[in-house]
């Protein structure tokens, strides 16, 4: 997805399907529900289970060695998930507000899709 940044206009693809089309600032912008945290804590895995269920997060994915969370609120929502995270015995080291990647808005799109087709009988 890195050299995508580079393109002039993308088409991200799901399933054989064309999920999202524009430039790569379009698809940032207006394809992301909400804002973006990255939190990197220990132990990881504990935190993103837990945080499936959190209230105020949209998604948790793991990047890397740290989580991308998507909310509403970023600014405010980061006490809270701070304070759920140690109440599930999870050490917060930073957490911060980024930019979202196109990696980002990919899984943004594709990750409620997919859910949605599983349901499907």
């Amino acid at each position: 997805m890195e050299e995508a940044e580079y393109c002039n206009r993308l088409a991200l693809i799901f399933r054989g399907k064309i999920v999202a089309l524009g430039t790569p600032s379009e698809l940032k912008r207006d394809s992301m529900k909400g804002e973006l945290l990255l939190v990197e804590c220990e132990p990881l895995g504990a935190a993103v289970e837990a945080l499936q269920s959190a209230p105020g997060v949209m998604d948790a994915a793991v990047f890397g060695k740290a989580l991308h969370l998507v909310v509403a609120d970023a600014v405010g929502a980061m006490p809270q998930i701070k304070k759920f995270l140690a109440e599930h015995g999870v050490a917060v080291s930073r957490m911060e507000q980024i930019r979202p990647s196109l990696e980002d808005v990919f899984v943004s799109l594709t990750t409620g899709r997919e859910a949605a087709e599983e349901r499907k009988p």
